[in-house]
């Protein structure tokens, strides 16, 4: 009886490795795909490698406060994976915020699916674009062979964070403002020059009204630099999530 009891715990423990992916995970964890799906989508993934996990899962402590621990150790698992992951998108998101706030348009703004939060309309654009990519490139798929390749670097009760895990966590949540830099380093930049060929202006013929002239002109430079610097951004994107893929298997190894 106690063996299919050990068997039934390593069940749970995996569903929640799985749902804790699924929860914090781009795409996956979008707060408009309903609970009920992420927990049956969740149950029906941890029972497919369940099989794969339960013959290496050696013995299981039934002891409530072991499995509270277990339980505690596999949502950190499952949740970095998908935060991890997640990171590229955050970037995306704060480099829409300072396409915005360059543009003017910082003001408004619409309810993001992603994170549920308010976000500016150009970086609500952005996640749009980048969630398709990320589909393009299997980045879902990827998503589950993460979770798979798991339990081979960090097995049912055998997580223990190191120095190491800490500091290259620590690196990869600092990486959101490098990624929003990279991404929007050419519409910044040009919307810089822009506002300082503004005031250059303003200087040189003060009858002009630079503030009546400058608000459109600054937008409709922006959107045109947004859909022209989009190729690169489809290039830079894909790059960051073929890193950030490589950067959450190392970051697994480390557990």
């Amino acid at each position: 009886m106690s063996f299919y009891a050990e068997k039934f715990v390593v069940f749970l423990l995996v569903f929640i490795r799985t749902l804790s992916m699924f929860a914090s995970a781009p795409l996956f964890g979008n707060q408009s795909v309903p609970a009920q799906l992420k927990v049956w989508a969740g149950a029906a993934v941890a029972f497919a490698i369940f099989p794969l996990i339960a013959a290496n899962s050696g013995t299981i402590s039934l002891d409530l406060g072991s499995l509270v621990v277990l339980a505690i150790q596999e949502v950190i698992v499952g949740s970095s994976i998908g935060f991890t992951m997640g990171i590229v998108f955050y970037g995306v998101s704060y480099a829409g915020e300072l396409f915005g706030i360059e543009m003017g348009l910082s003001i408004s703004s619409l309810i993001d699916p992603q994170s549920g939060v308010n976000v500016a309309v150009i970086g609500q654009f952005e996640s749009v674009v980048a969630i398709f990519i990320f589909l393009i490139m299997n980045g879902h798929l990827f998503l589950l062979e993460a979770l798979k390749m798991s339990y081979d670097a960090v097995p049912v009760s055998g997580l223990k964070i190191s120095g190491s895990a800490v500091d290259l966590f620590v690196h990869l949540t600092g990486m959101v403002f490098v990624t929003a830099i990279k991404i929007g380093a050419p519409v910044i930049i040009s919307l810089f020059l822009t506002d300082v060929l503004l005031g250059i202006i303003a200087r040189m013929v003060p009858q002009v009204n630079v503030f009546f002239v400058g608000m459109p002109l600054t937008i409709g430079i922006g959107l045109i630099l947004l859909i022209a610097s989009l190729p690169f951004f489809v290039f830079v994107f894909s790059k960051l999530i073929e890193t950030f893929e490589a950067e959450t298997l190392q970051l697994l190894r480390l557990m």
